[in-house]
């Protein structure tokens, strides 16, 4: 699969700025700079702990639902929550069970069974739930269930929370909590269901006059749902997250934490998202939800470590169910060449439609197309789609909604229920939107850059710096770099199948390790040619001692013997060039310098080699805005000039702003 690599040019001033007035590296401030943050903003997003709540009343209806929550509260009427299977609906389901017991609700909750009502709100569920309840809140769902809400809304009175996407028309529900909602001013569009939950219990506490602070106590319940459900970690929800991780406290999410082997006081995003979230999803899609929100509610030890087994046994299960239904996907995918298509549908009978999502999630790694997996079982077929940029799958759904039962969903995941009867039109349909709509550049994965390192720019302290930008997540991924011409000195296959590449490279006299997963096919084309390599610098502890590895996203041969580096200097590089000669200048009278003198130069004051090359672009630049000339090999600075000089007004410098593939 082609592949492209792509860094984006910055305002390098301000790079400097950031770098000095915050006192980071060149690297971090280059990273926070291509994020487009000033300095304050900056400051906010290297100490997420100290973002900003937005006021919980922004959100429209929020004073409504309050309200009615405090004549509940006061009437001691009967509460249900009415959640959803996955990790988010089931986080939010605990959250609201947890504070409102707390604040003394008489409340209760229900989930619905995947397999036999699947999501969202259900007529028949409402019937038995009705006569039951005086008040019912949904999580993570209802803002699609119009008939639903019309069939109940004479009978009790619906509160809705949800962040999903809504169609023109709202449910006629008593209030409706959802960032996403026209006429909702509420700044933060990102939360996930958990976090809109959350949001309601603050505006609680507000009403009932009490601190809100008390609610950080719940933000690792928060953070796992915000996590797993890939929303953006940015704005309050990298509070969230940030804080919700540094102080876990329910029981249940640290008997999973055990259970997976983390260790507690170093829990990161991956390990939630890898790890402890797909255990909590694998009773919603194999058995039922419940035992999910039980774990999260458990107050003893053993109840919570009899549920959290019975959860990682389900996960080890679900996981070989996965693992068939991608291989048979793909067979069926290459023997019709649905890869050749924009979009890819396969249906397969009788999956799992608990875990279709997992594998859809795998073939749109694999392929880089939108994926559309349908389950098919008695002439009704259950879909999730994953969708890639260029293609926003909701809107593909709504496209060909006349072909569906119901659908929803975001514009990089969806799913939908359909009549087998009309699944020849609406693949038709939906390959014609997708072919509308896609390009062949929008299915060339895109590897965003951050930048252009040399092998011993990684450091130890460099990691440590990196860990700064934490959480990482969607909105905030983990910084990706680049390494140019390395010799690859070692390359073997490893792993039980031979399937991962590890690599030693040479740099500098000093040797280095690479990691690919699943790169296995390149370690025998490699063996002493010269590589470009895009990683991330991690630390691999093993037998007591820490070292560096560079873990690969991607690798190439090198096609060119001048790198990035050399080709496009950093301001910062040229600056130190011609400090080195007015320096030298104001001591001793110099003004006419040779290539070798500025080497020994920058070698003498910066401890820095370059390459001729390199700096005879730094010179170059330096000579297109009139500080220097060069004759040959003899460079004469100039005067110094009477007014400010934009080094953008060199054409080699300016070159770089018109680059975005590496």
């Amino acid at each position: 699969m082609n592949k492209r690599w792509e860094i984006l040019p910055i305002d390098e001033k301000k790079q400097i700025l950031l770098e000095k007035n915050l006192h980071i590296s060149s690297s971090l401030a280059e990273i926070l700079t291509r994020k487009n943050l000033d300095e304050n903003s900056a400051k906010l997003f290297l100490n997420p702990t100290k973002i900003p709540y937005h006021d919980p009343f922004l959100l429209k209806d929020m004073e409504k639902a309050c309200q009615r929550l405090l004549l509940a509260l006061k009437n001691k009427e009967k509460i249900c929550i009415y959640g959803d299977y996955d990790v988010d609906g089931v986080s939010s389901t605990a959250l609201l069970m947890t504070v409102f017991t707390k604040l003394g609700f008489n409340i209760d909750y229900y989930l619905p069974d995947r397999h036999s009502e699947g999501y969202g709100l259900h007529i028949e569920s409402l019937q038995k739930l009705i006569p039951k309840y005086d008040l019912l809140i949904t999580v993570d769902c209802g803002i699609t269930a119009l008939d639903e809400v019309d069939y109940a809304k004479d009978k009790i009175d619906m509160i809705i929370t949800d962040h999903h996407l809504p169609r023109e028309i709202l449910p006629d529900a008593f209030a409706i909590i959802n960032p996403t909602q026209t006429q909702c001013n509420y700044p933060n569009k990102n939360l996930c269901g958990v976090g809109v939950a959350f949001k309601l219990c603050q505006g609680l506490y507000q009403s009932l006059n009490k601190d809100i602070h008390e609610l950080e106590n719940y933000l690792d319940i928060v953070a796992l749902g915000t996590i797993a459900d890939i929303v953006p970690l940015v704005d309050e929800n990298r509070r969230i997250v940030k804080k919700g991780l540094a102080n876990i406290q329910n029981l249940g999410i640290k008997t999973l934490i055990e259970i997976c082997n983390y260790d507690e006081n170093n829990i990161t995003t991956g390990h939630i998202g890898f790890g402890v979230a797909p255990r909590l999803n694998a009773a919603g899609r194999l058995t039922h939800a419940s035992i999910a929100v039980e774990l999260l509610l458990a107050t003893d030890k053993q109840t919570a470590r009899q549920k959290a087994l019975y959860l990682d046994e389900e996960n080890k299960q679900r996981q070989e169910i996965v693992e068939d239904i991608f291989h048979e996907a793909v067979k069926k995918i290459e023997e019709n060449n649905l890869q050749e298509n924009k979009i890819i549908i396969v249906v397969g009978e009788n999956w799992h439609e608990g875990v279709i999502g997992i594998a859809a999630s795998r073939l749109q790694e694999k392929y880089y197309r939108p994926i559309i997996i349908i389950a098919t079982k008695d002439n009704i077929g259950k879909a999730s789609c994953r969708s890639i940029d260029g293609l926003h799958m909701k809107n593909a759904l709504t496209y060909c909604e006349q072909d569906l039962m119901i659908y929803g969903g975001h514009s990089k995941a969806a799913g939908f229920t359909i009549d087998l009867a009309k699944l020849d039109d609406f693949i038709s349909h939906m390959q014609t939107y997708a072919n509308e709509h896609l390009t062949d550049e929008d299915l060339i994965p895109i590897y965003q850059v951050e930048t252009v390192l040399t092998p011993q720019d990684i450091t130890m302290d460099f990691i440590e710096e990196l860990s700064l930008l934490e959480p990482f997540g969607m909105g905030n991924p983990k910084p990706q770099f680049v390494c140019q011409n390395l010799l690859v000195t070692k390359s073997m296959k490893m792993g039980k199948e031979n399937n991962h590449l590890r690599f030693n490279f040479a740099y500098n006299n000093t040797q280095y390790t690479a990691i690919g997963w699943h790169m296995a096919d390149v370690a025998d084309d490699i063996n002493n040619k010269y590589v470009d390599i895009l990683f991330q610098p991690e630390l691999n502890h093993w037998n007591d001692h820490t070292y560096l590895q560079f873990k690969l996203s991607d690798l190439r041969q090198s096609k060119r013997k001048i790198s990035y580096l050399e080709e496009f200097p950093a301001y910062d590089t040229i600056g130190k060039i011609y400090l080195c000669l007015r320096n030298q200048e104001k001591k001793y009278g110099q003004s006419i310098f040779s290539l070798k003198d500025c080497q020994a130069l920058l070698k003498q004051i910066y401890n820095l080699n370059l390459s001729d090359y390199s700096i005879k672009q730094c010179l170059i630049i330096l000579s297109e805005i009139n500080i220097l000339t060069i004759n040959q090999d003899k460079i004469k600075l100039l005067s110094l000039p009477n007014q400010k000089i934009d080094i953008k007004n060199s054409p080699t410098f300016a070159k770089r702003f018109n680059l975005q593939k590496l």
